[in-house]
């Protein structure tokens, strides 16, 4: 049961009040005095090394000095207050457990800014790293760097020259140790973000819970929480839950094996909400939103999430929307997928993209509003509801998908594996499925041009027992042999005993 602070406050004042051992060992009978003595501090003895602490933390506590001093196991109890510029490597067993509105942020505040013609300008010492990961768009040239400028908690487009500095817009130049802002940032507050990570390192049983965590500076492909160490070594059986991760470069979270994501509110990212690898890994009851906003270009890697090389994953009753890329996202050698009862929309190439993987179940899955890219890219081959490409032994039922830029597609491109041979489309299998598509293509598969017809004809891929409504009964809205099919060419093509409505 979890205590108040009050009433953890008084449990802490009656056990530093206790009589030490000596003090109650005078009270007995002179023979029996050293004895006990002796018992009770070899007693007190065991019971530190044995047992782990419950710690209080308050603002101005140093969390990972806390962690050092204390054994594996510790609970952190982490009172309400800000706690800036912390990062921690927990511990085996330990748990960080926030009371509401307890808020570790990787920024720290500017102030002093001084006019210095159309620009505010402000000392900090930041050092530039020797190269960044990651593709930026057209309209965000600057988006690899970590460090992001907050202006009462809204991240300002960073740009890559001083030149580009206009209102709302801001330059960092790390030989000069200034930040330039193109607003008068009077009278607001204003952050800067510095550190890279939240949580970090190759602990086993880790539980990070009802905190708010947010503006770390992680590059693009690392995690506020960082589930693996700096060698790269992952960790192991970590639980995050009931948290908001917001703000945050990069990504919100960075997965290790059989980490459990649960019941988070992972908001408005730089790069992405989640992702990374592992395996037996849980994805449930979260809300992923508004990921994204640094521009990164989402065909490299951004949007909602993004799982690679994972096995057992399992994802399910999450709220994936608005994000600025494809909302769930298996990417290279995922196998035994399970995607269950999420609700994707609004997000940028699909709703739930399966790509180079392999089995996977995709069902009772609600996906509307999904899938659309660039203005004029409406093909199939740039999005859709539910979007295979080049994955065998995926079984896609009982889900609707509703008004998306195109509905189940599979896709066929050639692409080589690493170490050579390439990866195919194959005993792919839609039904069963409901599927509302007024305009583009509401299923079917599309190849490149150096394939033959075997992902038509050989390879195991059928549609049946699907419901389409469609915007007409004349219009092609099906996929199949290199063509766009009407819905009874379709039906005698692709589908076997289907249940298709207008």
């Amino acid at each position: 049961m979890k205590l108040s602070l009050q009433e953890r406050e008084m449990k802490e004042r009656k056990v530093h009040s206790r009589p030490s051992a000596w003090t109650a060992a005078r009270s007995l009978a002179p023979g029996m005095c050293v004895a006990l003595f002796g018992t009770a501090f070899l007693m007190r003895t065991v019971s530190m090394r044995s047992f782990p602490d419950n710690v209080v933390v308050r603002p101005g506590d140093n969390l990972q000095a806390l962690v050092e001093n204390h054994p594996a196991g510790t609970t952190f109890e982490i009172t309400p207050g800000v706690y800036r510029l912390q990062s921690i490597r927990p511990k085996d067993g330990d748990t960080f457990n926030g009371d509401p509105g307890a808020d570790l942020t990787g920024a720290q505040t500017l102030d002093g800014f001084i006019q210095q013609g159309r620009y505010w300008v402000v000392n900090v010492s930041v050092r530039a790293q020797s190269s960044y990961r990651g593709e930026c768009d057209q309209q965000h040239p600057a988006c690899t760097f970590p460090e992001d400028l907050f202006v009462d908690d809204v991240p300002l487009e960073r740009v890559a020259r001083l030149s580009g500095v206009s209102g709302g817009k801001w330059y960092l130049d790390y030989d000069g140790g200034k930040v330039y802002l193109g607003s008068d940032p009077t009278g607001h507050k204003v952050e800067i973000s510095l550190v890279p990570y939240a949580f970090h390192g190759a602990a086993k049983n880790v539980t990070i819970e009802n905190l708010t965590i947010e503006k770390y500076a992680d590059v693009a492909g690392d995690g506020a929480i960082q589930g693996k160490s700096e060698g790269n070594a992952a960790s192991d059986g970590w639980m995050v839950r009931n948290n908001v991760i917001k703000l945050n470069h990069g990504m919100g979270i960075r997965l290790g094996n059989q980490m459990q994501v649960l019941s988070n509110k992972i908001l408005n990212n730089g790069q992405m909400g989640l992702g990374g690898s592992g395996a037996n890994i849980l994805v449930a009851g979260n809300e992923i939103a508004y990921n994204n906003y640094a521009g990164y270009k989402y065909g490299w890697e951004a949007g909602g999430t993004k799982f690679t090389f994972t096995r057992g994953l399992v994802v399910r009753d999450n709220f994936v929307h608005d994000n600025n890329g494809p909302g769930l996202w298996t990417d290279i050698e995922n196998q035994d997928t399970l995607y269950e009862h999420n609700r994707t929309t609004a997000n940028k190439e699909a709703g739930i993209l399966h790509e180079i993987s392999y089995h996977a179940i995709i069902r009772d899955n609600t996906v509307e509003n999904d899938g659309y890219a660039a203005p004029g890219q409406t093909s199939p081959w740039f999005g859709g509801g539910i979007v295979i490409t080049a994955s065998q032994d995926v079984e896609v039922y009982g889900n609707t998908v509703t008004d998306c830029m195109n509905g189940i597609i599979g896709l066929q491109p050639d692409r080589k594996r690493q170490a050579g041979g390439g990866y195919f489309l194959r005993n792919l299998y839609v039904h069963n499925n409901i599927v509302t598509q007024k305009t583009g293509i509401a299923a079917g598969i599309m190849k490149s041009s150096s394939f033959d017809d075997s992902v038509f004809t050989s390879w195991n891929n059928r549609f049946t027992d699907n419901t389409f409504h469609l915007g007409s009964q004349s219009g092609k809205y099906f996929e199949w042999m290199d063509a766009a099919q009407t819905l009874s060419a379709w039906l005698g093509l692709s589908e076997r005993h289907p249940a298709s409505k207008n």
